[in-house]
């Protein structure tokens, strides 16, 4: 199996929100394990593994590949004061954001 992985930064004034995310995805465009990371430094992990059923596979809604499209070339998204970017990492970067003790 293929993975790539990639880190959304977004700019926000939401203190309950994340402000790095970091995804690790198959060739399928299913997203399999996630990390958010919060201003305060908290961090939440999440994987297909902690669920059971036919929504088992995916941690987020549709093709991640589709729906980050514009993003991965290289567009950032705009709303207001918010910003969101996405960049390919290598898997080092994402399992560095996944240790806990990071």
């Amino acid at each position: 199996m293929s993975l790539s992985h990639y880190r959304c930064d977004w700019t926000h004034a939401h203190a309950d929100e994340p402000v790095t995310l970091f995804y690790e995805v198959d060739e399928e465009g299913r997203v399999l394990r996630m990390v958010d990371i919060y201003r305060d430094g908290r961090r939440e992990r999440d994987t297909v593994a902690n669920y059971f059923g036919p929504d088992a596979e995916n941690l987020t809604d549709g093709d991640f590949f589709e729906s980050t499209e514009n993003l991965r070339a290289g567009y950032e998204a705009v709303d207001g004061d918010e910003r969101m970017s996405l960049v390919q990492v290598d898997a080092a970067a994402f399992d560095a954001a996944w240790r806990l003790d990071a």
